[in-house]
C-alpha cells in the first residue's frame, strides 16, 4: 500500500497523460497558414495546463462560471486567482515526464559531434572575436560539432552538465522518440446547413505521445482548494485544441536536483528549464553592455547583478525565440503575443570571487528570472562552465 501524498500546505505534481492525440496551436491563426501545415507547441503552454487545472478546481468545488466570470469579489478567486491575476496559485514547469519522471530540457550548450558519435559542449573562446556586438568571446567547441535534435534530460544527465561534463546517451530523451506527429487534413463546416465550405480546407498537426510519456506541472497555493475536501486525486479533463481528453492525477513534488560547486569555481553557467520573457530580448532584465579593456584592446560583456553579486555575462547561447500568445476564455479574444528566449539556452558569467559563486548558486538555482515568473517562466538550474 503507497502511503498518501501530502497535498494540503505542499507543492504537489500535476500530472498529464494523452487519452488521444493532442493539438497545442501554434501562434499563428488558421487563417494565415494557406496551404501550409498548422503545427503543434510542446511541451503546451503553461497557461492551456493553468486553464484545466483551474477548470478542474471549479467543476470539483460546483461553480458558476458566469458569476465568477462576471463578479469581481467571487469566492473562488481567492482560491485560483482571477482570468488576469495567478494568485494564491504558483507554478514551476510546465516539462514533460517519462515514466513518472522528470526531464528537463538539454542545454544547448550540448553538441554532437560532427564526426563519430558521442557529445561535446560549448564554452566561451579564450580569445575574443570581433563581430556587430563588438569583440566578444563568443561561444567555441574543441572540435567540429552539429545541433542535436530536440532533446531531454534525466536528472543525472542534467546533473553531468551542470557540473561541466556531458550527459552519457542513456541519459538523453530524444523528442521524437517520445513524440509522434499525426497530420490531420480537415475543412470548416456550414453548422446550419451541415455541409463542408468551399475553400477551407485546412491541415494541423496533432501529436500522439508514446507509452509512459506525460506532461507534468508543479502547483503551488492550493491550500483552500484542497481544504474544501472536493478536489479528487486524479479525473479527466479536455486540454488544448479541440478538446482532447486527457487523464490528470496529483503527486509530491519532484524536486529540482541539486549540484555541489567545487569551493573555488567563479565561473557560473546558468540553464533555462522553462522559456524566458525578458525586456531586452536575449539579454536578461538589469544587465547592460559594458567594454573592459583586455591585453590592451577593449572587449563587450554584459554587467549586472544576480543575487545583489556584481557579475559580467560573457556570452549566451540561445534557441530559435518561441513565440506564445493563446485565447483568452473570458474575453473571447486572442491574448498578446510575446517573444520567449527558449528552454535549454545559457548563460555564461564570471564572478569577482568564489564566495560570490556560492551565495548565487544557493540563491538562483530552481529560481526564476524575467516576467511573469508566477507562470513559471525563467526558471533556471545554476552550474559551472
Amino acid at each position: 500500500m503507497q502511503p498518501k501524498p501530502a497535498f494540503s500546505g505542499d507543492a504537489q505534481t500535476w500530472q498529464f497523460e494523452p487519452l488521444d492525440t493532442w493539438f497545442f496551436r501554434e501562434s499563428r491563426p488558421l487563417e494565415s497558414v494557406g496551404g501550409a501545415q498548422l503545427t503543434s507547441q510542446f511541451p503546451p503552454p503553461v497557461r492551456t495546463l493553468v486553464g484545466a487545472i483551474r477548470t478542474t478546481i471549479g467543476d470539483a468545488l460546483g461553480v458558476n462560471w458566469q458569476d465568477y466570470q462576471s463578479q469581481p469579489d467571487h469566492p473562488l478567486r481567492a482560491q485560483m486567482g482571477s482570468p488576469t491575476e495567478l494568485a494564491p496559485l504558483r507554478i514551476e514547469g510546465p516539462y514533460l515526464m517519462q515514466n513518472g519522471q522528470r526531464l528537463y530540457p538539454a542545454p544547448l550548450v550540448v553538441m554532437g559531434k560532427s564526426e563519430g558519435t558521442g557529445m561535446t559542449r560549448l564554452a566561451p573562446s579564450e580569445t575574443p572575436v570581433r563581430c556587430d556586438l563588438g569583440r566578444v568571446h563568443l561561444p567555441k567547441a574543441a572540435e567540429r560539432v552539429k545541433p542535436l535534435d530536440e532533446c531531454w534530460l534525466t536528472a543525472q544527465g542534467l546533473v553531468a552538465v551542470l557540473e561541466g561534463k556531458v550527459p552519457s546517451e542513456d541519459q538523453m530523451c530524444k523528442a521524437k522518440s517520445m513524440v509522434h506527429a499525426e497530420p490531420r487534413l480537415g475543412i470548416a463546416l456550414d453548422g446550419h446547413a451541415r455541409r463542408p465550405l468551399n475553400g477551407l480546407l485546412y491541415q494541423t498537426r496533432h501529436l500522439r505521445l508514446k507509452e509512459g510519456v506525460s506532461v507534468g506541472l508543479t502547483v503551488r497555493g492550493l491550500d483552500l482548494a484542497e481544504k474544501s475536501g472536493q478536489l479528487g486525486p486524479k479525473g479527466v479533463a479536455r486540454l488544448g485544441g479541440e478538446g482532447r481528453l486527457a487523464a490528470w492525477s496529483r503527486h509530491t513534488e519532484q524536486k529540482l536536483p541539486q549540484v555541489s560547486l567545487k569551493q573555488d569555481a567563479k565561473r557560473l553557467m546558468l540553464t533555462l528549464l522553462t522559456p524566458a520573457r525578458f525586456s531586452q530580448g536575449w539579454l536578461p532584465d538589469g544587465f547592460e553592455q559594458k567594454q573592459k579593456t583586455c591585453n590592451g584592446e577593449d572587449v563587450t560583456g554584459w554587467c549586472g547583478k544576480l543575487a545583489d553579486r556584481s557579475v559580467t555575462l560573457v556570452c549566451a547561447v540561445t534557441g530559435k525565440p518561441l513565440r506564445q500568445g493563446g485565447w483568452d476564455m473570458a474575453t473571447h479574444q486572442p491574448r498578446d503575443l510575446y517573444g520567449l528566449v527558449p528552454a535549454g539556452s545559457c548563460y555564461f558569467f564570471e564572478l569577482d570571487s568564489a564566495e560570490d559563486a556560492q551565495a548565487i548558486a544557493k540563491a538562483c538555482h530552481g529560481g526564476q528570472l524575467g516576467h511573469d515568473q508566477a507562470w513559471g517562466y525563467g526558471q533556471v538550474a545554476v552550474g559551472v562552465w
